[in-house]
């Protein structure tokens, strides 16, 4: 039986009922990945409009999901705004294109580099900066060895979007907050591939005042606040916007050292020193005591950031690690960090350091080396007793709140 293609949605003549937005677009960190080959840019085609989309899907999903009660009702709208795979259920086609036509144009595909040449070299005084970020592409050595991936930087694009005058609400919505807090190609949620547009700033880009800049916020939200979301949401997350610069690079660099202090544990009162050691005791004391006397729960604090976690087979020099576990969720062995880091674009030309955590059902239980216990905030850390936080997640907040001098902020209230 011969196989159906799909066949590619047509950029047809605009109805009456419909409206088109024109935005012209440009990087401000380096983009890697989005190409036909796994971390690395296509060089034909860096910017394209079927991944444009999924990055709409996921901000639609944070601003305007938290009014849809169940999974089903979600993917439904969903479906019916983006579009779904088309297939054939109880003999009629469901699913197929959206409503929503999206169109890029590239401009300009910038420039190509390595690596090496966009992460900066780490230092016993700053540590490694905002290539931490770019961990992913670096060389790769020993038995699974991978080049090391290049990315784009300065590439310049023209997007289209036209949609139904009755979902222009919440179109212009999903990309406000795609602009803001997401971006193009992968590790968006780490600042790679930031951008800004070039021109209606005003109307598309966050404004720099701390008032106006809560209300921007609220605009953003709708449905209200649900303290249990079955997914990733905007409304009731928390974030700290500090002090702008001219210099995108500049702002992102702070985030990575920023970040570098956090996952040591080096805040509060404590320095950040790149050679010193972790200050979490998940390692030491958590996992250590697990290892000797395994349980039913067991108290960390980094799987709140994000997971899978591999630890090194190493605690430094030649002396092997006595238990390095790898650490996943209970289910599909990932979970996607609640944290995005990334040079906010502002409506007057400059970048300021955003520290976002987004609203989410936190993680109950995880894999350990295969087993799946329960996961509990940890009590007595001294990350947290130091910082006054009752988990990891308000930590990062009020480290980000110290690092860089302002209050932090609750969207939707």
């Amino acid at each position: 039986m011969p196989r159906t293609v799909p066949q590619a949605p047509i950029w047809s003549v605009p109805e009456p009922s419909q409206v088109e937005l024109t935005l012209d677009c440009k990087l401000i960190t380096p983009m890697f990945g989005g190409g036909y080959e796994p971390r690395e840019v296509d060089p034909i085609a860096p910017i394209r409009a079927a991944a444009i989309r999924g990055h709409l899907r996921f901000w639609w999903r944070a601003t305007a999901g938290a009014q849809y009660r169940t999974s089903e009702e979600l993917f439904e709208a969903e479906s019916a705004l983006w579009g779904s795979a088309a297939r054939e259920e109880n003999g009629r086609q469901i699913g197929g294109p959206g409503r929503v036509q999206l169109r890029v144009r590239v401009t300009s595909k910038g420039e190509t580099k390595a690596h090496g040449d966009l992460a900066p070299r780490s230092d016993p005084r700053n540590g490694p900066r905002h290539g931490v970020f770019l961990f992913p592409f670096q060389e790769q050595k020993g038995g699974n060895a991978v080049p090391e991936a290049s990315g784009c930087v300065n590439a310049e694009w023209e997007l289209k979007v036209r949609c139904a005058e009755t979902d222009l609400s919440q179109v212009r919505t999903a990309l406000k907050a795609w602009i803001a807090f997401g971006g193009v190609g992968s590790r968006t949620r780490r600042g790679c591939g930031a951008f800004t547009v070039k021109s209606a700033r005003d109307e598309w880009l966050a404004p720099a005042g701390r008032d106006p800049l809560q209300a921007w916020l609220r605009a953003l939200t709708t449905g209200g606040e649900r303290p249990a979301p079955q997914h990733l949401v905007l409304a009731g997350a928390r974030l700290v916007i500090g002090q702008s610069d001219r210099d995108a690079t500049r702002v992102w660099s702070d985030l990575g050292r920023f970040w570098c202090a956090v996952r040591k544990g080096h805040v509060g009162s404590k320095e950040y020193t790149p050679m010193g050691g972790a200050r979490w005791r998940d390692y030491r004391g958590a996992l250590a005591a697990y290892a000797t006397k395994p349980g039913t729960s067991v108290s960390l604090a980094k799987p709140f950031l994000g997971l899978p976690i591999i630890y090194q087979q190493f605690l430094g020099g030649h002396k092997p690690a006595r238990y390095a576990p790898t650490i996943e969720s209970e289910d599909t062995g990932r979970m996607a960090s609640p944290v995005i880091l990334k040079p906010l674009a502002l409506a007057d030309g400059r970048f300021a350091p955003l520290v976002l955590i987004l609203n989410a059902r936190q993680p109950a239980r995880i894999r350990i080396a295969g087993d799946v216990v329960d996961l509990e905030v940890p009590r007595g850390d001294p990350v947290l007793r130091d910082l006054g936080a009752a988990d990891p997640l308000e930590a990062v907040l009020k480290a980000a709140e110290k690092q860089f001098r302002a209050i932090g902020i609750r969207v939707g209230g």
